[in-house]
């Protein structure tokens, strides 16, 4: 437990500077950009975005779960995303024109022509990264990716700044991409430049097909947004609703990202070592949880202020946005690991199924209420809604292939939301406090007394309720105190009553 336990620090380390860069990088764009101009360069993101899985086709999963890995693996996981690469580079290069007229948007065609360039280099990055990860080589992937990062931010930020607008973003990514793909080689150690094959693409292709039928899905209803609102309600609504979606993303796709990139391989280790794998998947959400609730509750008591403070005034109008989708946020936490519990099990066919009938209806729900009430908050609270009615459906499907040990993870989750109450308790009372009018920010040292108050409660109450989190001696360590009962596992979960 020990390694699983370090690649999680390198990863929220790295996870952690990312978020950094790229809020100060955001926060000079948000100020050098309209919203209109990020509006359109969204849009661009959503519509290159279900390309993108088509890209991955599953390899980075197939890599890490593959047994008895070889070099024809590997080898054959670089032939077909440069097949599939190419491919998709050439057709949304051939559909930016289309792309452009539907929106009635002529900066999109550029936009999307010089986006399609990413597919020729994402290839490499990812049969790199994937093997490092594999490894769970997590310090040299916060390396790779913070060198990345760094290099597309600077790139991002100068030319937006020189004036070239959505295009200076999409080059950042083109940097990012081909920065990820010559540091992670470098990082291997052996540097071997090896024949790209198709030799075993028929067992790629079987696991790949039903991770690229799960991820089209999932990105279109996820993405729906931007794609339903950028042609019914126009560009500014859409800059608006992704503002707004960003701050609950800081911990539903940034922070958990951390995670994720290491519960995949460490599940599939476990599966591969025969462990019990029920108590580790429900210490792992209740972890989740009690960092994820206390964030969502705070950042929906002062939407307002976060959004000034990282974006700026101009941003306002998303601040009512913000609680929506936090809410979602929320319930989410409970079944965020689910997905890589069962591909790291080999029921890829389960969660195949449970996305290609949930995600369509997430789909519909987000256009059907952007088409009758026209308005972002619509939107909003249908991206929350679909959150929390996913939330059941994650859990029969999971009892499919693992019986839900309803009564511990209830226990467990309990002592979370007990400690998110104490976290959020003086904070809440700040609010109502301090903020002398509802549509007014608070000043910056009422948000400043805030922000220290939710933390220390937050670490107080840990230790109050007993939280297994703070028995954990990486945690232990970070934080200075220690509990008096050490548990022998440091993934504990409570099982008493």
């Amino acid at each position: 437990m020990s390694g699983v336990r370090s690649a999680l620090l390198f990863s929220f380390a790295e996870r952690y500077a990312l978020i950094v860069i790229n809020l100060a990088a955001n926060l000079l764009i948000a100020r050098l950009l309209t919203p209109a101009e990020i509006g359109v360069y969204s849009v661009t993101l959503a519509v290159m975005s279900i390309a993108q899985v088509l890209r991955d086709f599953g390899v980075a999963s197939y890599l890490i779960q593959e047994k008895e890995l070889t070099d024809d693996h590997v080898r054959t996981a670089l032939g077909v995303t440069l097949v599939i690469g190419i491919g998709l580079a050439a057709l949304l290069a051939a559909a930016a024109p289309w792309v452009a007229d539907f929106y009635r948007e002529p900066r999109m065609r550029n936009l999307v022509w010089l986006a399609s360039l990413n597919f020729l280099l994402l290839p490499f990055s990812t049969i790199s990264l994937t093997l490092l990860r594999r490894r769970m080589a997590f310090k040299a992937v916060a390396g790779v990716n913070l060198v990345a990062t760094v290099a597309g931010a600077v790139t991002s930020v100068g030319l937006s700044w020189a004036g070239f607008g959505p295009l200076g973003l999409v080059a950042g990514t083109l940097v990012v991409s081909a920065t990820t793909g010559f540091v992670a080689w470098l990082a291997q150690g052996e540097r071997r430049l090896l024949r790209p094959s198709l030799s075993h693409w028929r067992s790629l292709f079987s696991f790949g097909a039903q991770s690229s039928a799960v991820g089209i899905v999932t990105t279109v209803a996820m993405d729906i947004n931007d794609l339903a609102v950028g042609k019914l309600m126009g560009f500014e609504p859409v800059a608006l609703l992704s503002r707004a979606q960003g701050l609950m993303f800081l911990f539903y796709r940034d922070l958990m990202g951390a995670v994720r990139n290491v519960a995949y391989p460490a599940y599939a280790k476990a599966v591969r070592e025969q462990q019990p794998m029920e108590p580790l998947y429900v210490a792992s959400v209740n972890f989740v949880c009690v960092v994820a609730w206390p964030f969502y509750g705070f950042v929906s008591l002062y939407a307002l202020e976060t959004l000034r403070l990282l974006f700026g005034p101009q941003w306002d109008a998303a601040a009512p946005l913000v609680p929506l989708f936090c809410i979602g946020g929320a319930f989410a936490a409970v079944g965020n690991l689910m997905g890589n519990l069962t591909v790291a099990m080999g029921r890829m066919d389960l969660l195949t199924r449970m996305e290609l009938v949930f995600q369509p209806l997430r789909a519909i729900l987000i256009v059907v209420a952007a088409a009758t009430w026209r308005q972002p908050w619509a939107c909003a609270a249908a991206f929350g809604l679909t959150l929390v009615l996913q939330l059941p459906l994650i859990y029969a499907v999971k009892s499919r292939f693992l019986p839900n040990d309803w009564g511990a993870l209830r226990r467990n989750l309990a002592r979370s939301f007990a400690v998110s109450a104490l976290a959020l308790a003086v904070p809440a009372l700040l609010r109502v406090l301090l903020r002398h009018q509802p549509d007014a920010p608070m000043a910056w040292s009422g948000f400043g007394l805030a922000i220290v108050s939710c933390i220390v409660s937050w670490l107080l109450a840990l230790s109050w309720c007993r939280h297994p989190l703070a028995a954990d001696p990486a945690f232990a360590r970070l934080t200075g105190f220690w509990r008096r009962r050490r548990p022998d596992n440091p993934l504990q979960i409570d099982k008493t009553e």
